[in-house]
């Protein structure tokens, strides 16, 4: 699928890139008697009308999906049940605050809600490890208390996380250079 919408968004680009070179050229009312030559054959004005109606179906396309997308769900509802919801942002708040427990520093926690029903919650925790070895075992930590006091505050089985560790220590390299003035 990701190759197609590549080979789609070149064709997309291409054709935007003749129909509006050619309008422009034309507009600016470009000496250019190779133009005029290509556009008294009627295959290259095909080529532009096709192009420009391309461009045209591209760019519809992108505001209809930009208007009627839906929104990212901000609730998670208790076992698919719509009449009671609980914000991302309350869950993301306490899944911070069960991951500060280990020796980790937070940086940030990014919630989305999935399934069918909206009653599941995929977590990502980017944290800081404050040791060298044992991560694997620090990250089930992790995910386990952050599971289990989300499991506790809803009340029902639905949240899952991902601890991802970013470098703990940055390394500054310093270079010399010569200044010569002349």
């Amino acid at each position: 699928m990701r190759t197609v919408k590549k080979i789609l968004a070149g064709i997309y680009l291409l054709a935007a890139v003749i129909a509006l070179g050619t309008c422009a050229l034309l507009m600016l009312n470009a000496r250019v008697p190779r133009l005029h030559a290509l556009m008294s054959q009627p295959a290259f004005r095909i080529m532009v009308c096709v192009a420009a109606c391309l461009t045209a179906l591209g760019v519809l396309i992108q505001v209809l999906r930009t208007f009627f997308a839906p929104r990212e769900p901000s609730c998670v509802r208790l076992g698919g049940d719509a009449s009671i919801e609980v914000s991302v942002a309350a869950l993301a708040s306490i899944a911070r605050v069960a991951a500060e427990r280990e020796d980790i520093m937070v940086e940030s926690v990014h919630g989305r809600v999935v399934g069918r029903d909206r009653n599941e919650v995929h977590f990502t925790i980017e944290a800081i490890a404050f040791v060298n070895d044992g991560l694997g075992e620090l990250a089930a930590r992790v995910q386990c208390q952050v599971n289990d006091a989300c499991n506790a505050m809803l009340g029902v089985e639905g949240v899952t996380t991902l601890v991802r560790f970013l470098p703990s220590t940055t390394t500054v390299v310093s270079k010399e250079v010569s200044r010569e003035q002349g």
